[in-house]
This record gives C-alpha cells, sequence and structure tokens, in this order.
C-alpha cells in the first residue's frame, strides 16, 4: 500500500496509474464523466463522498472516499485527513495554527492536517510555508 492507501492490483486497471475522468450523477443531466484535473478536493461524510469542482460545483456520491482514493494518483492527490483528499495544484498556502497545520486551497477552504499525515504533507508542500519551523 501506498500513502494514500491504494493497493498495487487496483493502480494497475488502468494505463497511466489512474482514471483521467470521474463518472458522476448530476441531479439535472444525468451521469457525465468530468475531468479530475478539475477536482478540488473530496469530503468524505460517512459512507458517502462530496466532491468539490474547480467551478464551484459540488456532488454528493454514494461512494465512500476510499473508493475515489483507490481511482486517483498520488502524484496529483494526497490524503491529508481521515476525511479529505485534496488535489496539489489547488493548494495556495500551507501555515501552523494553533488547531494544528492547516492548509488553504483556492476556492478558499482551510483544511486541518492529521498529525499522523503531517510529516507527508510536509514534504509534499514544503515549498509553500508561511511559519518557519
Amino acid at each position: 500500500m501506498n500513502t494514500l492507501g491504494i493497493r498495487p492490483e487496483v493502480r494497475s486497471l488502468s494505463v497511466s496509474g489512474c482514471v483521467p475522468f470521474l463518472r458522476v450523477n448530476d441531479v439535472r443531466a444525468g451521469w457525465q464523466n468530468k475531468p479530475v484535473s478539475e477536482l478540488i478536493m473530496i469530503k468524505g461524510v460517512r459512507g458517502y463522498s462530496w466532491l468539490y469542482w474547480s467551478d464551484g460545483s459540488k456532488q454528493i456520491m454514494a461512494y465512500t472516499i476510499k473508493h475515489y482514493a483507490d481511482q486517483l494518483s498520488e502524484t496529483e492527490f494526497v490524503r491529508v485527513h481521515q476525511n479529505y483528499v485534496i488535489n496539489q495544484k489547488f493548494v495556495r498556502k500551507t501555515q501552523l495554527t494553533h488547531r494544528g497545520p492547516m492548509l488553504r486551497l483556492a476556492c478558499g477552504t482551510e483544511i486541518i492536517v492529521s498529525r499522523r499525515r503531517w510529516a507527508l504533507v510536509k514534504k509534499t508542500f514544503q515549498h509553500l510555508f508561511s511559519v518557519a519551523e
């Protein structure tokens, strides 16, 4: 297993190790394939996942966050918390706060990083630190 918890046999199902599109159900438009590159983050809530897109839309899907983490590239996405997987290209700022390490995304959302995953996140986003340690 790797840092996202992806099993090697799952990654080998696609040519590049990840999927270029996610199949999502839009209430108005029905099932669509949306590009993974436009996905900002995934927020897991119990057995459901909220997918947040760069156009400002969000969708709830009846799959766990692990289901999506298994399909995403670990070079583009990082699991920063039990409930969050984020797209690295949308991270704008990393800082240490009284609540713990935090990431600020391009959409303005602030996400607390879990203590267990802090070492990986710190290494990944070292160029974005606003506080010297």
